[in-house]
């Protein structure tokens, strides 16, 4: 069991902070759960404060990773009960460096309910863990927690958006184009109102049909591309290329759930896009990985691990990217893409949570992870 202590006053010394920008050698100041200044030797006189002293050449930190997708509270179910996957708890997520995270439903909204999502939610974020959660799951029309996925987004300020809502998947509802616009413009009003981003989640199945619901519902302009964000779009050659479309013609998101070829699928997809400014990567962590044969029946599952965005971003660290660009896909674009740099996740700001990572420069494991101002002790968890 990871142990915290909660610092009133924190103050990191000599640390090399990227934003995600580097800005450089710098003192960091934590009152509380927020951060209270960022410069160069920051002194305290008279006021009982905690120093975590650094070497700039061997340690930087970054802003917390931001998981998009996340079953909280376990998921799976596809080839009957005893196939459900087990709930989270948080220590594995900050363990891996994940401070801000979206849980939601897949395959069954049914014997899973949206009021224990929420309960999970606020559980984790006692734990420093900024969490938030999508109405519905992968079923069409959506469950909800009001009865109208409006007012979930409006009335709950957990609720951003929608999801996950299966496309093109032989457990989904086979929605439509012109069903999922109405839905997404919808969702979007609801942001207008509540000052949410507001988004739907699209699990993108393997059926033939691919993206073409997206691109649908897109097509006479009235939906803002930006609120339906596809998801395991890396699930096959063909499902990618409609990504790298959505991305160069919409000016939309794709999200990418991390597996061992993550890193070489994003390498290319700089190479192809030019950038990672517009690619996710999240978890699908405690979901299930469900095999299925030629006929639909499945003959194996497996439970979605949670570490993804930390193997992904020391990949592409080894791939030579640099800190900036490996950040993007694991902390920056999700948090532009779902709307969480409007609580100030993604960045090491003045007035932002005080959720980041301190890594050995030299090792690239993690050796401070602070959650909400609260001091993460992992040192213990070492063999």
């Amino acid at each position: 069991m990871l142990t915290r202590r909660v610092v009133d006053v924190l103050l990191l010394k000599n640390l090399v902070i990227y934003s995600p920008s580097n800005i450089g050698i710098n003192d960091l100041l934590i009152c509380g759960s927020s951060i209270e200044g960022i410069s160069k030797n920051i002194t305290l006189e008279g006021i009982e404060h905690e120093i975590l002293h650094f070497d700039p050449k061997k340690h930087f930190a970054v802003p917390g990773f931001i998981d998009g997708h996340v079953h909280l509270i376990g998921g799976g179910g596809e080839g009957g009960f005893n196939t459900r996957t087990r709930e989270g708890i948080p220590e594995e997520f900050l363990r891996c460096g994940t401070t801000a995270m979206v849980g939601l439903l897949g395959t069954d909204g049914i014997t899973r309910d949206h009021v224990s999502l929420l309960a999970k939610a606020r559980a984790f974020q006692k734990k420093g863990i900024g969490v938030w959660v999508l109405s519905g799951s992968y079923r069409y029309p959506v469950k909800t927690i009001t009865g109208d996925h409006m007012k979930d987004i409006v009335l709950i300020p957990e609720v951003i958006g929608v999801g996950e809502l299966a496309v093109s998947d032989h457990r989904g509802s086979a929605i439509s184009g012109k069903e999922l616009q109405r839905l997404a413009m919808d969702t979007r009003v609801a942001g207008m109102i509540s000052g949410k981003k507001a988004v739907v989640i699209c699990h993108m199945g393997g059926a033939l049909e691919g993206m073409k619901p997206l691109f649908e519902a897109t097509e006479d302009g009235s939906l803002p591309v930006a609120h339906l964000i596809p998801t395991h779009v890396s699930r096959n050659e063909r499902l990618l290329e409609e990504g790298i479309r959505w991305v160069k013609e919409k000016e939309g998101f794709i999200d990418l759930t991390a597996s061992e070829k993550t890193p070489e699928i994003l390498e290319n997809l700089k190479a192809e896009l030019g950038n990672l400014d517009d690619v996710s990567v999240s978890s699908d962590g405690l979901g299930s990985l469900p095999v299925f044969d030629e006929k639909g029946d499945l003959i194996d599952v497996r439970t979605s691990p949670v570490d993804g965005l930390l193997k992904t971003f020391k990949g592409l660290l080894d791939r030579g990217f640099s800190i900036e660009e490996a950040l993007k896909p694991v902390c920056t674009t999700p948090a532009r893409a779902l709307g969480l740099d409007r609580f100030g996740y993604g960045k090491i700001s003045k007035g932002a949570p005080a959720s980041l990572i301190v890594f050995n420069a030299e090792t690239l494991e993690i050796e401070h992870v602070i959650a909400a101002g609260k001091v993460v002790e992992l040192k213990n968890e070492r063999k």
